[in-house]
């Protein structure tokens, strides 16, 4: 196949434990009523991703429902699945493995993105994919930068894929681009939709006041 139209699948990360916001699940927080994660995977299809994996971990429990309702609104085509990391605090390379082992070996590009950027836009995904289809000869990684800040999502291919089969799951794509700085392609763009993610309570309230954006806990009773 022609690497120009090589598919590109998508994991998206939604494993980490929340614990500084009291070890509750980030990526059920709401943006204009619509949990995190549930937006994540509308934005993915939007961008024409048809296999979408996403990893789970801590709060897997509450999780699981948004990607099953989430999986109903999906065009014809769109493959949704989510898989369990059960060792999440081992840390992100570990649940990148769980999701790549859940895609299988037969797709070799591959989206990673996060489920608690909530400025992430459609166009933001479709850029960085054109980017790695016209990426240069040796590059293995696209990633959008922000001022001089890496960003997701960002997408590998068959080499980057064969390192992390043969490293521990400790080590990360950051671990790999700090060692193969001449195989990575920057995306540089002007705004922070690509760095933007919530960790704590300050950033919903700099969210707010930068950007306009308000994001809500669900109610308890609709937490699921």
């Amino acid at each position: 196949m022609n690497p120009a139209q090589d598919p590109i699948a998508a994991v998206l990360l939604a494993a980490g434990a929340g614990s500084r916001f009291g070890h509750r699940p980030k990526s059920l927080l709401q943006r204009d009523g619509q949990p995190l994660l549930a937006r994540q995977i509308a934005l993915l299809a939007q961008a024409g991703l048809e296999r979408i994996v996403v990893v789970l971990g801590h709060h897997a429990e509450q999780l699981a429902p948004v990607v099953q309702a989430a999986h109903r609104t999906l065009p014809t085509g769109v493959k949704l699945e989510s898989v369990r990391n059960p060792n999440p605090d081992v840390g992100p390379g570990s649940s990148l493995r769980t999701g790549l082992a859940a895609l299988g070996p037969e797709l070799q590009s591959v989206m990673v993105l996060l489920a608690d950027q909530p400025l992430l836009q459609a166009a933001d995904i479709v850029a960085v994919q054109q980017a790695w289809r016209a990426r240069g000869e040796g590059v293995d990684l696209v990633m959008p930068t922000h001022e001089g800040q890496p960003g997701h999502p960002l997408v590998f291919g068959r080499a980057l894929r064969q390192w992390l089969t043969e490293h521990p799951d400790t080590t990360g794509v950051r671990d790999w681009r700090r060692t193969h700085p001449e195989r990575v392609q920057a995306l540089p763009v002007d705004h922070p939709r690509t760095t933007c993610d919530i960790d704590t309570e300050a950033d919903l309230q700099a969210l707010a006041a930068e950007h306009g954006v308000q994001l809500h806990w669900p109610d308890p009773a609709s937490a699921g």
